[in-house]
């Protein structure tokens, strides 16, 4: 790791501690959610844009971390921050076996078969009484009510990961495996060729992004109390991911930063003017139609290629 990286996480850290003492609360929970959606958009670009397997099932790990979340945390004696930690572990682990049936889809088949799986699981909830089926469930930790805040641990924490997710990334593609994933991405059939297991890659990004996914879930459903299965498997979750990383810019680390500040920015600004929730997706479906037509890139490589363009045209 480099000097500058060791000291942008120093620097995260102490800002994500600010964060928790000074920031209204109201804004502390739209930051919590800004951040939780990086996270989710981040972990779908790894596996979309660098591992080239696009999925439309992503909704699922939401799910399995908000349920996981509950769940674990009514029925255990563990505190609600030993369960977040304990969450991706477990969704990681069963992700495994998915991966080596789903593998077996290629392409549009791999995309529709996720949607598929995770409907079957969002099915098997709401048939569940004991998952409390359709209503969901409330985080009730050890049985009691969460006391306080929670947003207020939580901002720092979603804050700081944010921080740390692109730090980690920036280093993996620097590491051995992160060569073999730019070199999936580049060209598949090239990198087989070289010597790259890529059934091998596909499970450890899809395990990773998939814990990755429920951590952010957990983190999410700590803040607002309750998970229900018409909301964490819903399939909003991997539509806003898409949204994100593709306006941003597929296969970039900064592409998700622009596309989750324009995704909530239009959101929150509609909102004030007074339209309603849904309007502001008439706004977000005509920007994905222009920049798909004219940017198919995104928004993060397209003004890259502009300024380096101006420098070198500038140093000739």
């Amino acid at each position: 790791m480099r000097r500058y990286e060791i000291a942008v996480l120093v620097a995260g850290a102490v800002i994500a501690g600010l964060a928790g003492v000074f920031i209204d609360s109201g804004l502390q929970f739209l930051l919590c959610e800004v951040f939780v959606l990086f996270i989710m958009a981040q972990m779908w670009n790894l596996l979309a844009g660098y591992a080239g397997q696009v999925s439309f099932g992503q909704q699922m790990f939401v799910g399995l971390g908000g349920y996981g979340l509950c769940v674990i945390a009514n029925n255990s004696g563990l505190p609600v921050w030993a369960t977040v930690a304990i969450v991706p572990v477990l969704v990681g682990i069963l992700a495994i076996p998915l991966g080596m049936v789903v593998f077996h889809l290629k392409h549009a088949y791999f995309a529709i078969g996720m949607w598929v799986a995770a409907e079957v699981v969002f099915q098997f909830v709401v048939k569940t009484p004991a998952l409390g089926g359709s209503g969901g469930l409330v985080l009730r930790p050890g049985g009691e009510m969460m006391q306080g805040f929670p947003e207020q641990t939580v901002l720092p924490v979603v804050l700081f990961l944010s921080v740390a997710l692109i730090v980690g990334l920036r280093v993996f593609l620097r590491s051995r495996l992160g060569l073999a994933t730019l070199a999936v991405r580049d060209n598949e059939a090239a990198a087989e060729a070289a010597g790259v297991n890529i059934w091998r890659l596909h499970l450890i990004l899809f395990t990773l992004t998939a814990a990755g996914t429920a951590l952010a879930a957990a983190l999410y459903y700590t803040t607002t109390l309750f998970v229900t299965p018409l909301d964490a498997f819903q399939a909003k979750w991997v539509i806003m991911m898409m949204f994100i990383v593709v306006i941003g810019g597929l296969g970039t680390l900064t592409g998700p930063v622009v596309g989750v500040v324009l995704f909530i920015g239009i959101r929150e600004v509609m909102t004030a003017a007074g339209y309603s929730g849904s309007q502001n997706w008439i706004v977000m479906g005509l920007l994905a139609i222009g920049v798909l037509l004219f940017l198919p890139q995104g928004l993060w490589p397209a003004f890259s290629n502009s300024i380096r363009s101006l420098k070198d045209k500038a140093s000739s």
